[in-house]
């Protein structure tokens, strides 16, 4: 029998590789998420620096401590710490999973209450999701968004949610232009949907998304699908018309066409991209849609496919699937793709 070598009984052998998964199990129950109390000692990571008092699966509202310079906040068998950036521990900090795709590679949540599609691919696109109201989007969440109730957390910090409020200088505020969708959110410094104009024919079928994208606000314009308006009270597009809109606005000489699901050639334009793409979130109806998207003659053309029986589009794998995607699920508020709202 040679010095060097450990030789271990046959009982042994076939308990091994029960003994390495459950280690594996007690290494990944160390990892935590933003927001996910720790019982051991009631603590969570409000921020990848900072930690919070909790209670379990309810959402905290304690006021966050920062860690020391240097030191970051880790969550595992010990609870809640604040460990070393630099040690081993320390490089698996929590916090920072937000705009990193599901294993799915579905989607990204890009912020508490807000997601992007990753089309199957480990890069989050061009996309803006919202979860409905009182939902917060979570990576590990077969449904994308989630409620606080049920225990469900925020993948992202509501840290980066959070915006530092200055000292005004004049009673009276200069209304932003909304020709710069992303100079409009810099000046209103808040997340959320607002309307563009008063003119029934265009403006008011228009909003402005703003968002807080690595500490800077973003904004786009999305069109209302077909003849909605957008309603500045809901927050949503609607069949009638707000009393905010105005017939008598002069309508623009000429007119450019929404890059729609409902029009597969502008869609594809907006997404200057050969490929599938989903049309909706709605189960029954567009959930079931895809379009596909080629150059033709230089320019970019679409046609719109509709899954066979009761298959619905999953836009990460690409194909028609049995089981109903994370995209449509009835938490999620709104979804779009590169401007185009998908209904």
């Amino acid at each position: 029998m040679s010095p060097n070598r450990i030789y271990l009984p046959l009982s042994q052998l076939l308990q091994l590789p029960q003994l390495l998964l459950l280690l594996g199990c007690l290494v990944a129950s160390t990892r935590g998420t933003c927001n996910v109390c720790n019982t051991v000692n009631n603590l969570t990571c409000y921020s990848s620096t900072q930690m919070q008092a909790c209670q379990p699966d309810v959402l905290s509202t304690a006021t966050p401590t920062d860690c020391p310079s240097g030191y970051v906040c880790v969550s595992g068998s010990s609870g809640v710490l604040c460990e070393p950036q630099d040690s081993a521990s320390g490089s698996q900090a929590d916090c920072q999973e937000c705009n990193t795709c599901d294993s799915t590679q579905t989607f990204a949540c890009t912020g508490t209450q807000s997601f992007a599609l990753c089309l199957g691919t480990p890069t989050v696109q061009d996309s803006v999701g919202t979860c409905a109201s009182g939902y917060v989007c979570n990576i590990n969440d077969t449904q994308i968004c989630g409620l606080p109730a049920d225990g469900v957390m925020a993948t992202c910090s509501y840290a980066d949610d959070t915006t530092t409020s200055t000292t005004t200088t004049s009673t009276t505020a200069a209304t932003p232009s909304t020709g710069s969708a992303s100079t409009y959110c810099a000046a209103v410094q808040s997340q959320g949907k607002y309307a563009v104009g008063y003119n029934a024919d265009t403006t008011c079928r228009q909003y402005i998304y703003c968002t807080l994208v690595g500490g800077s606000w973003v904004g786009q314009t999305y069109t209302c699908p077909g003849a909605m308006y957008f309603n500045s009270s809901s927050k949503m597009c609607v069949t009638s018309m707000p009393s905010t809109c105005s017939t008598s606005a002069p309508t623009p000489a000429t007119t450019t066409v929404a890059p729609t699901t409902s029009n597969p050639a502008a869609y594809c334009q907006a997404m200057q991209s050969e490929g599938y793409y989903p049309v909706g979130t709605d189960a029954s109806t567009t959930c079931r849609q895809y379009i596909y998207c080629f150059l033709n003659g230089g320019s970019w053309s679409g046609n719109m496919y509709t899954c066979a029986g009761n298959l619905y589009y999953n836009s990460a794998s690409k194909i028609c699937v049995s089981s109903l995607p994370s995209t449509c699920s009835t938490t999620v508020a709104s979804l779009t793709l590169n401007g185009v709202v998908l209904d």
